[in-house]
């Protein structure tokens, strides 16, 4: 690893000197961040390999920088985020973009290191972070003339990828490898077709790949509004190989029955702003396709979920006050037993350093520091995935999937330095007709409320101090899915310094 690094770190200082050596062209700009955050938790006991979360009786895993054994009811801890950036337009039609980010060990899902922490008991003492720098980004881009004469081009190498408005595909964390090309016939049209690799699993051995191909267009209806569509499909020749290598065994593993995948979303979305005071966004998924059981094993598994999302906001004409409103509703699996997965597949990437990795995408705790509704995922999110069927649980950082929300929220610009947010939460599971085969009893679709508050403060050019907080108070649905012991609520503090160059 630290030949890489040191290649890695080698080629940033070449390219700074490259700056140096040409004035104008080509054109180098070094960047970074450095994010220091304090974190706090009660009641959110929550572990890497099974989510079981709300409270601390039912956890057997420690959480990052507890004792472990001793019950996580109130967890206290410091992270640091560390990145730096290259981005060389070495011509006007041609970019180059390198980012590393630190990562906790060897986690290539981590983001960050935590303070103190090493490979092993009282390894922090007078020592260097238990860190790793790793490629969050590294792409080329190139744009010409095209064929017919219009602006076309290709993006290849590992990059960010999102669809929509991000309640489907959000792989904005830690990106993929991907080739994308495009095409803009007219100045309002883009095109683009792409290829992202997934999962390669052992390079050597052929069925363990996870493709996607993407189509997707948009459209500026004028500067202030687009519309757009995209067409998904993530292609596998044996689950059992691709999955259970690393969620299970790949002998007797819940993939073993599937030859391969075959899962496709359609999707539809829309944003801007009306008259200059009203903001919308809105997305629509429907998904088909299936997993291909073994001849005479199993059935095939299809695929019928769908998603909606709806938000639109409000800014009070002379005053510093935005009004925020949201919905989102992902399909739930009412039957086990029958041959349709009906829940909502969010493909948001797995999740292997619980809730101190991943960004707020809706919420700050439910969706990323607790076990969500989730019962069966196959593209994405923690715990255990598809189990034959039967459902895998618990999940976590599973987007909107077998949950509904209603949502209020408030923006306020203070003062030019100063900015605050508050948003309320209600939140159901969409169906529980799954979970109540499951568990054998009545399940409440009422998964709780949440209510979250975000303020910024600029102390000086590219430095700001934050604050993040949220309250989640569960419903029945926990104590009915045998989740929880006990409904303790959930309290989540972060705060800390951004600063960027």
């Amino acid at each position: 690893m630290r030949k890489y690094v040191f290649i890695a770190l080698s080629l940033l200082l070449l390219l700074s000197f490259t700056a140096l050596t040409y004035a104008e062209e080509p054109q180098i700009k070094l960047g970074g961040r450095i994010m220091v955050r304090g974190w706090y938790f009660s009641n959110a006991a929550f572990s890497t390999q099974s989510p079981n979360i709300l409270s601390p009786s039912t956890n057997t895993n420690a959480v990052p920088g507890e004792i472990s054994g001793r019950d996580p009811e109130d967890v206290a801890l410091w992270t640091s985020n560390i990145s730096l950036t290259v981005d060389a337009k070495v011509a006007d039609n041609v970019q180059g973009f390198i980012e590393l980010e630190i990562a906790q060990g060897e986690n290539v899902q981590s983001g960050l290191y935590i303070w103190g922490g090493g490979p092993s008991a009282f390894q922090g003492y007078d020592s260097k972070p238990n860190a790793d720098m790793r490629l969050r980004q590294a792409w080329i881009q190139y744009t010409g003339s095209g064929l017919f004469g219009v602006p076309a081009g290709l993006k290849v190498g590992h990059q960010l990828i999102t669809l929509g408005e991000k309640q489907f595909l959000n792989h904005e964390r830690f990106g993929d490898d991907a080739l994308i090309v495009f095409v803009n016939p007219t100045k309002e049209l883009s095109l683009a077709a792409a290829t992202a690799k997934l999962n390669e699993g052992l390079y050597t051995m052929p069925g363990d790949d996870i493709d996607a191909y993407v189509l997707m267009g948009t459209y500026n209806v004028n500067k202030d509004n687009t519309i757009g569509l995209y067409y998904f499909y993530a292609d596998n020749d044996d689950l059992g190989i691709a999955f259970d290598l690393t969620a299970g065994d790949p002998i007797t593993g819940p993939y073993t029955n599937f030859n391969g995948l075959s899962f496709q979303d359609l999707g539809g979305h829309a944003n801007g702003m009306l008259a200059g005071i009203l903001s919308y966004a809105l997305e629509v998924d429907v998904q088909f396709g299936k997993a291909q059981a073994q001849p005479g094993v199993a059935d095939d598994l299809k695929y019928s979920g769908y998603g909606v999302y709806l938000k639109g906001g409000f800014k009070i004409p002379d005053t510093p006050l935005n009004l925020r409103a949201s919905f989102a509703y992902g399909s739930g699996d009412n039957n086990l037993d029958d041959t349709e997965i009906d829940e909502f597949q969010a493909c948001q990437g797995f999740d292997s350093e619980v809730a101190i990795a991943r960004f707020v995408h809706y919420t700050q705790i439910y969706e990323r520091t607790i076990a969500t509704a989730a019962l069966i995922q196959t593209l994405g999110g923690s715990g255990t995935i598809l189990a034959a069927g039967q459902g895998g649980v618990p999940h976590r950082n599973t987007g909107i999937a077998n949950t509904t929300y209603f949502n209020l929220g408030a923006d306020l610009a203070a003062t030019k330095d100063l900015s605050l947010s508050l948003d309320g939460f209600l939140l159901r599971a969409s169906k529980v007709g799954g979970w109540e085969e499951l568990v054998g009893d009545d399940v409440s679709k009422s998964v709780g409320w949440e209510v979250d508050f975000k303020g910024s403060y600029k102390l000086a050019k590219n430095l700001n101090y934050f604050v993040e907080a949220g309250y989640f108070s569960p419903g029945s649905f926990y104590e009915n899915t045998l989740l929880v012991d006990d409904r303790n609520s959930v309290t989540q503090i972060i705060h800390g310094l951004n600063l960027t160059f």
